[in-house]
Parts: structure tokens; C-alpha cells; sequence
């Protein structure tokens, strides 16, 4: 009887220092008006701070470009090797409508170059011209960036091209985006492309481009430190954001909200809803 009291005191000893000494990293954090419809926060030891339909399958749109732009860095060993921009990569994507960071045919550009005008703008034509440089055509670097998706171990993911630009078996899930989001983030040539408001080309075709992310939130400086938007009528408005907050940082994913590319920002709303709730009454143990 005696071994059977002492037992329960040590459960209840052990259960109450559990719950009374439980960090933040631990708790819980409630969204109920969540815009998108897929969403995942994460605190940087990687605990699951939040999700919402994090496991359905989605389309990616422009956070396709975490891996385009992490797969062409870990091929690079001289980021100021040059390229030109051929007049059939500006053609093929202005016809297809797709985001463009202002490259022009003709243009000589580096791969730094066409680094940032695929993170901060959201560059086709950075994407297709890296895609070329790489690995001689698009079709050959997307070989690569789903070799490293099953790498990573990226089950629900599968790219078809190096844009984002929709077809319907380029697929991924929130969760997936999440572990490649990490991993990007680890290397030191992604994350100061990714957390840069501009930067301006190399000469002799200087070209400032500008963070699409931060841009649009030039009031809430210090709270987001970069991210990756994308949209498609399809994807709908995703984000993967990096933010922080009382010097912790925490990721954010999100995809399918309503709204347009431009107007209005709600994966960009979630995401300050979301710094908003961390560590504030939205906390739940």
C-alpha cells in the first residue's frame, strides 16, 4: 500500500512540474478567422504550434521557388557567374502571364541576380533563366528539385515546372512546405536573399528589385522577416514567412486564401494575426 501511495505522489509530482513549468514553445496557439485554408506554425525548434489542413493536397504556386532557388544555391560555387536572358525566356512566360521581375532579352545577369529576382520578386524569368543556367533546360531542373523532395522527404510534393505556374499534378501540402522551408532556411545564401527588402542587379543593367513580401507591409517592419508569396486563381494566396518575435522566430505557412495577388493581402493578415496570437491570450496550454 505503501509503494502504491508513493507511486501516485511521484505521478502527481512529475504530472504538476509538467504543466506548471511549460515553456511557450509548448503551448498551443489559437487562430478561429483564419483567411487561408491551409495553414502551419511552427516555433524554431520546429513544435506544432498551430495547423489547419496541414496534410491536403495543395497547389504551391510561387512557394515553388523555395526549392528552385535552394536547389540552384547548393549547385552553385560562384554566385557571380554570368548568364544572359534569352528573348524565348521573356516570350514563353510573358505569354503565360506569370509574374516577372524585369528582367530584359539581352541582359546579362548573374546567378545572384537571378537569386533574388526569384525570392524577393517572384520571377519567372529569373526562374527560367536559372533553370537554364543549371541544368541546361527547365525540364532537367525540375528533375532535380523533385530528386531533393524526396530527399527531403516530401511525399505529398511534385513539381512540374521551376515557376509555380499551375498544372495540376504540380502538388505539395502545407507540411511539406514547412520541412523544405526549414531546410532553406539553414543555409546562410537563402536566408539573406529571403530576408532582404531590395537589392539592385550588377552592372551594366542595373535593376532594383524589391521584396514582394515586405513591400506591402513597410508599417509592421521587424515583425515579418521575409517570406515567399505566391498566387495563383488556383493556389489561391500563399505565404511562407519567417516571424519573430521577443527575439524567437517562428515560421508560418499558409496557401488558399481568397483574395487577388495584389489586393486584398489576407495570407499577409494571417500571418500578423498569427504574431498577434503567439505569446498573447490567443495561447491555450
Amino acid at each position: 500500500m505503501k509503494k502504491f501511495v508513493l507511486f501516485c505522489f511521484i505521478c502527481a509530482a512529475v504530472f504538476f512540474f509538467y504543466y506548471t513549468n511549460k515553456t511557450p514553445e509548448q503551448t498551443q496557439v489559437e487562430l478561429p478567422s483564419l483567411h487561408s485554408k491551409n495553414a502551419l506554425l511552427l516555433n524554431e525548434k520546429g513544435d506544432v504550434l498551430f495547423e489547419k489542413n496541414s496534410d491536403d493536397i495543395i497547389y504551391p504556386a510561387s512557394l515553388t521557388k523555395i526549392m528552385t532557388a535552394i536547389v540552384a544555391i547548393e549547385m552553385s560555387n560562384d554566385l557571380q557567374k554570368q548568364t544572359i536572358v534569352t528573348p524565348q525566356t521573356i516570350s514563353k512566360f510573358t505569354a503565360q502571364n506569370a509574374s516577372m521581375a524585369g528582367f530584359k532579352a539581352g541582359d546579362f545577369v548573374t546567378i545572384e541576380d537571378l537569386l533574388y529576382g526569384t525570392l524577393l520578386a517572384s520571377g519567372a524569368d529569373a526562374t527560367g533563366t536559372l533553370a537554364d543556367m543549371m541544368a541546361g533546360s527547365e525540364e532537367v531542373f525540375v528533375t532535380l528539385m523533385n530528386n531533393k523532395a524526396q530527399e527531403l522527404g516530401l511525399n505529398d510534393t511534385h513539381f512540374v515546372n521551376a515557376s509555380g505556374l499551375h498544372d495540376p499534378a504540380h502538388v505539395s501540402s502545407v507540411r511539406d512546405i514547412s520541412k523544405l522551408f526549414q531546410y532553406a532556411l539553414k543555409n546562410p545564401t537563402f536566408y539573406q536573399i529571403l530576408t532582404s527588402k531590395s537589392y539592385m542587379t550588377h552592372v551594366p543593367n542595373e535593376l532594383t528589385i524589391t521584396s514582394s513580401l515586405l513591400a506591402k507591409i513597410p508599417g509592421e517592419e521587424g515583425i515579418i522577416l521575409g517570406g515567399k508569396t505566391g498566387y495563383t486563381p488556383e493556389a489561391g494566396l500563399c505565404l511562407a514567412s519567417i516571424i519573430e518575435k521577443d527575439g524567437k522566430q517562428y515560421i508560418f505557412i499558409t496557401t488558399n486564401a481568397n483574395g487577388r495577388a495584389w489586393i486584398p493581402p489576407f495570407h499577409i493578415d494571417d500571418a500578423l494575426m498569427a504574431y498577434d496570437a503567439i505569446g498573447g491570450k490567443n495561447m491555450k496550454k
